[in-house]
């Protein structure tokens, strides 16, 4: 009799921890489902972009790999001296590489190297492509203008640009705006086509800066000490205040720019919107003792961001109200919209989408 209530007691402890299993699986997959995972990718986070439903992505043993993101089929894999911790450009058909030297790669689509140029510390910052060009700073140089056929300067900034930080460029029409961080805040708004000044503006006040392109004007984002924010509309052409808001948003990640509305995420754990027109707040979103640590991404009638519990929220774009959290397993990073569907990478290698 020992024995059977014994053999009892095990299986209903079994069957207690089955239940408290699949309990816990149903929790990660509520509202995602798996599409795949491959472990031997071994990604680094922050080299992951999509470009036409391609996935790219470097690993710590030099890896370089171009994969389907739908299925995972590898479409380019070689090996680089590239910097992982930085994002790679890929601008008209050609990729982009910074190495940890600094040196600057392009590379067909085929992962064929075409040219390379020494580049400076800045170019890790400050690397864009915009119409036939691409940008970023040179050894000696600073800041510059450079064919993409060749690697060959056009331009450069006379000064400041190789002695100060730079941030990556916005592009509106023929002008570039540029900021400058560190030891002096400043924007400047340069032509495009001789790297002429048209205007400069000074933020004695701040540390940090990003720019950003919206229909109503040039979006500025200022930082001190992570606890003193500023959030500017300028004007395109004499980059004269619109408006202006005290906020304390985080710099390192992108706010989401939809129907008229401002999303950004705070050093504080807050998602704020921001009216376009005027900055009045159009709501706030308390994550109380969890913070953003993804970009916003904007999917249909939602926005869609990682935070650093591994949870991804959806949120309503007009209301700010959670449709819903799901947790993950791992930590997750920026969503990517691809072809009218939305995917999350995670940091163990995987790709999930909505159910």
């Amino acid at each position: 009799m020992k024995i059977i209530k014994y053999l009892i007691l095990a299986l209903f402890i079994s069957f207690l921890s089955c239940r408290e299993k699949n309990n816990k699986e149903s929790e990660y997959n509520k509202y995602v489902k798996l599409l795949w995972k491959n472990a031997k990718f071994d990604w680094m986070p922050s080299s992951l972009i999509s470009n036409n439903n391609q996935l790219y992505f470097a690993d710590l043993n030099n890896n370089f790999y171009s994969v389907n993101i739908e299925n995972a089929n590898v479409d380019i894999n070689f090996k680089t001296d590239y910097n992982p911790i930085h994002k790679p450009l890929i601008f008209k058909q050609n990729l982009f590489l910074t190495e940890y030297g600094n040196d600057l790669n392009c590379f067909d689509k085929g992962g064929k190297l075409k040219w390379k140029i020494k580049g400076e510390i800045n170019l890790r910052y400050d690397l864009a492509g915009y119409n036939q060009s691409i940008y970023g700073s040179v050894q000696g140089n600073g800041f510059s203008k450079i064919n993409k056929t060749n690697g060959k300067v056009i331009w450069f900034l006379p000064k400041d640009s190789n002695i100060t930080q730079t941030n990556k460029p916005a592009f509106f029409k023929e002008t570039i705006y540029i900021g400058f961080s560190a030891l002096r805040v400043k924007l400047l708004a340069i032509n495009d086509e001789n790297a002429k000044i048209i205007w400069e503006n000074k933020y004695k006040n701040f540390e940090t800066i990003r720019q950003y392109i919206t229909e109503k004007g040039l979006l500025v984002l200022l930082d001190k000490n992570f606890k003193n924010g500023k959030v500017l509309m300028l004007n395109y052409e004499n980059g004269n205040e619109i408006w202006s808001k005290s906020l304390n948003c985080d710099l390192l990640y992108e706010p989401c720019l939809v129907n008229k509305n401002i999303i950004l995420s705070t050093y504080d754990n807050k998602i704020i919107s921001l009216n376009i027109e005027n900055g009045k707040t159009n709501w706030i979103l308390n994550l109380n003792k969890d913070q953003a640590d993804t970009n916003i991404i904007n999917y249909k009638e939602n926005v869609y961001f990682g935070t650093m519990n591994r949870n991804v929220y959806s949120v309503t774009i007009n209301k700010g109200k959670i449709n819903f959290i799901q947790p993950f397993n791992y930590g997750i990073i920026t969503p990517i919209v691809e072809k009218n569907r939305i995917y999350f990478p995670t940091g163990g290698n995987e790709i999930w989408v909505l159910k």
